[in-house]
């Protein structure tokens, strides 16, 4: 490497804003998106791993996964749950890398899981 190469970094904020609004949100998570949604401009870094405000947004999709929210037809108003396997295979990737950072402490390479973290947060 190039030592006067800037080092590119891939550091992502979101805020509260970010966030979906609370009628999307899954009755069990609220307990999630409260905390998250009351410092609506205080930034959470997805690169960095284990913060309290990054736990609080892991957990957050975390229980969407588990507890989708159900939709309704506005034709016929048949209930219909929310296809989740998308959700499911991104979580499965995230718990991949999260288990590496925690245990040899990185992941094909990188010390965080914000690529994943991105990718869980906008499936």
């Amino acid at each position: 490497r190039n030592p006067n190469q800037q080092r590119q970094t891939t550091m992502t904020k979101v805020t509260a804003s970010n966030l979906p609004p609370l009628s999307e949100v899954s009755p069990q998570c609220v307990k999630h998106y409260q905390p998250l949604a009351k410092k609506k401009k205080k930034a959470i870094d997805l690169d960095e791993i284990g913060t309290p405000r990054y736990n609080l947004l892991l957990d957050l999709m975390k229980c969407q996964v588990k507890h989708p929210n159900n939709i309704y037809t506005s034709g016929d108003n048949e209930e219909k749950t929310i296809d989740v396997k998308p959700c499911v295979k991104v979580e499965k990737a995230y718990n991949s890398c999260h288990a590496g950072i925690m245990g040899v402490g990185n992941f094909k390479g990188r010390k965080n899981c914000g690529t994943e973290m991105r990718v869980y947060l906008y499936v």
